[in-house]
């Protein structure tokens, strides 16, 4: 291990003892002087080497925190306000941590925001200030990796009919010679999922050592690194996937960092849960026996059995069109979203020609000739089988805690009908497959407290850590932000267009106040939408970007070089990251309160009812509260920046329950008047023009 290690800065005496002196001496404790003192306090190496370096102490003492837990082996929670610089004061204790101790530390996030910033900024900052040479490696799940054998089999057989498709198919060819990662993300242009199916790697159709291409395959060449690597950069949802497959999709890992931890349930959710649709499996069939365009797995197969298989896609085919038309028929073809309280009375006419067309496939791969015609139809047969167990599932609510819905959703050429099923209450898994296993655990985020405590984080995923800390945000929110809580509007349950009308006239007015550098912040794409159209004719005076017109980071470098207007929602409120004056206002439309009747929020209301505990009190308030806070974050974020966060739903401030949305937020002046945001701005800029003059 000592050959990986190597050591820079003043340490007395150390260079004077002969090798083997100095690695016991480093094995005894003496790294212990690599503290967080000695790279983050006033005066220490960060302050020397790094012009604009700032010494926070709240995030000294987050390191010193996490260096405890590591050494310990203990949980440890941790609330560290915007500007506390978290991500570097996790990261020097478990790279220290790890390659002292040839340990695996996964660090694990949310957003693909926080991940690249860890990826292109800290971790490279700390390999250029650290003094220790340590190995990392981002983990992706396996599909996001290009398959070299099936781009070549893609190539042989010419499955796409569109233009479109085979241009790209063309590109990848040639990328594929030129990259070095395979990564589905690296490709210089966005690939049609469809195109993707074809090339992208899918693990029931992996030969593995067997494959011919296995010693250049870029899955297996990144999973080497992971075995090698003493951080493991992951995000939330490959980690539970890790979890639901115990433990067979990264290596084997001695302590866990959970940034943006406030997500954990929401990503453990939707891994966990059931979902069919019609569209899948329809894409499915294509796959396998396409009849309009004769193309598809079947039409590359050579043996007597395949007329029949194909004879029987179309079986199942029809099947499912039967399927789902029947469930249009009892349940509508509008959009909505219905929630099943009880097994649906259904004939599933789908079961025995999915079963029977899983038994040629298995038949047919076992008289095929080649691994690759063999695992082709082998992997077919697999879907088969795990459509028949979903949908059987689904059907019969198998599990008696999940909550299962239906939704049918409106497409341009069709009407997608999907069933889920999902657990209504994670506390109890989450604490025995997670938190009981592993000794080294920090969850962090910025937001993670409501009123001071972490009881709500801690009941929902079933964590009780031994240490818990809250720290302030090292920001003058006093000096640098304003609150503006307007009580004349009417609250968001009045009359509708009444209600859009005003909050997208007090839009309009903050908008002018600050000049553009302004979010407005939804909870739903119905009022993003209503509110957009009123105020469309302010785009002859500012760029107004909504989201879902563009990619988010397009979106976000459009609205960084001119004042701009972005509407935004869930996505919006929180990952996101503008420092400076490109953002000077954020404008909270409602309190984002879960909707009561979607089918998960309206299932664990009731689960806490049985267990009578107040829902309103402990579920939908603390976690509005959570989200709020984020969207507040998304304003000041680092030391010069000023602003001002609008919350225009009047029931913060005529409800009860809004001083405990209040009281989580960071302390700043509240205004309730338009008039006093307006002095703001304008002192602002009195106070710019006049330092220009200076």
């Amino acid at each position: 291990m000592f050959d990986s290690l190597s050591l820079t800065g003043n340490l007395p005496g150390i260079y004077d003892l002969p090798l083997p002196k100095i690695f016991l001496a480093y094995h005894a404790g003496l790294m212990s002087l690599l503290d967080a003192d000695h790279f983050l306090s006033a005066g220490g190496q960060f302050s020397s080497r790094m012009p604009g370096f700032e010494y926070r102490p709240q995030q000294v003492e987050m390191v010193q925190a996490v260096e405890n837990s590591l050494s310990d082996g203990h949980h440890l929670i941790v609330e560290a306000g915007t500007g506390t610089g978290k991500s570097l004061a996790y990261l020097i204790p478990a790279i220290l941590w790890a390659v002292k101790n040839n340990k695996k530390v996964v660090i694990s996030t949310y957003s693909k925001t926080l991940q690249q910033q860890i990826l292109n900024h800290d971790i490279p900052l700390l390999q250029d200030q650290l003094g220790v040479s340590f190995r990392y490696s981002l983990c992706l799940g396996h599909e996001n990796y290009l398959s070299l054998r099936r781009l070549h089999r893609a190539g042989q057989t010419g499955l796409f009919t569109k233009s479109e498709e085979d241009e790209q198919m063309g590109s990848i060819f040639d990328w594929a010679g030129t990259t070095s990662s395979g990564l589905r993300n690296d490709l210089p242009f966005q690939v049609l999922p469809s195109v993707w199916e074809e090339v992208g790697r899918q693990k029931d159709q992996c030969l593995g050592k067997y494959c011919e291409t296995y010693d250049s395959c870029f899955y297996f060449k990144a999973r080497k690194k992971w075995f090698g690597a003493h951080l493991l950069i992951v995000n939330h949802h490959l980690f539970f996937a890790n979890v639901a497959s115990s433990g067979a999709v990264l290596p084997a890992f001695d302590a866990v960092v959970f940034d943006e931890a406030q997500n954990i349930e929401d990503a453990a959710t939707s891994f966990l849960g059931l979902e069919i649709s019609n569209s899948n499996l329809h894409f499915f069939l294509d796959r396998l026996y396409n009849p309009k365009t004769r193309r598809g797995v079947l039409t590359r197969l050579d043996h007597d059995l395949v007329p029949t298989v194909r004879k029987q896609v179309m079986v199942v085919r029809q099947a499912m069109d039967v399927f789902f038309t029947r469930l249009m028929e009892d349940f509508g073809t509008t959009n909505r979203v219905l929630r099943l309280y009880k097994p649906l009375v259904v004939d599933n006419n789908l079961y025995v020609p999915l079963q029977e067309l899983y038994d040629l496939l298995q038949t047919l791969a076992g008289r095929l000739q080649t691994p690759e015609d063999q695992l082709d139809a082998s992997s077919a047969a697999t879907r088969c089988f795990e459509f028949n167990n979903t949908l059987s599932a689904f059907l019969n609510q198998h599990f008696p805690n999940y909550v299962y819905w239906l939704e049918i959703v409106q497409k341009k050429r069709f009407r997608k009908i999907i069933l889920r099923g999902v657990p209504i209450n994670l506390a109890g898994p989450l604490k025995e497959q997670v938190f009981d296993k592993i000794d080294r655990m920090i969850l962090t985020s910025a937001t993670l407290t409501t009123q001071g405590k972490f009881d709500f984080i801690k009941e929902r995923i079933g964590c009780d850590p031994k240490m818990e800390l809250v720290l302030d945000s090292p920001f003058d929110y006093p000096s640098q932000a304003l609150l503006y809580v307007p009580r004349d509007l009417p609250e968001p349950t009045g009359k509708t267009d009444s209600y859009v009308e005003k909050i997208a006239k007090r839009c309009q007015e903050l908008i002018q106040a600050t000049g553009g550098k302004t979010f407005i912040l939804f909870t739903s794409y119905a009022l993003l939408n209503q509110v957009y159209d009123k105020l469309e004719f302010m785009g002859r005076e500012y760029p107004l970007l909504k989201q879902g017109d563009l990619p988010t980071p397009q979106l976000i470098e459009r609205f960084k070089k001119s004042p701009s207007v972005i509407f935004g929602t869930s996505s919006f409120w929180q990952g996101v990251d503008i420092p400076g004056d490109a953002l000077g206002s954020v404008i909270i439309t409602k309190l984002p309160f879960d909707v009561p009747k979607e089918p998960i929020t309206e299932a664990r209301l009731e689960d806490l009812k049985k267990r009578s505990i107040d829902p309103f009190r402990h579920y939908q308030i603390p976690r509005a509260i959570i989200q709020l806070k984020q969207g507040f974050g998304r304003l000041i974020r680092k030391q010069t920046d000023r602003g001002v966060v609008s919350i225009l739903d009047s029931r913060v401030v005529n409800r009860g329950y809004g001083k405990q949305f209040l009281a989580s937020l960071p302390k700043c002046p509240v205004v309730e008047s338009i008039e006093d945001v307006r002095e703001f701005f304008s002192r602002d800029q009195r106070d710019a023009a006049k330092a220009t003059l200076d």
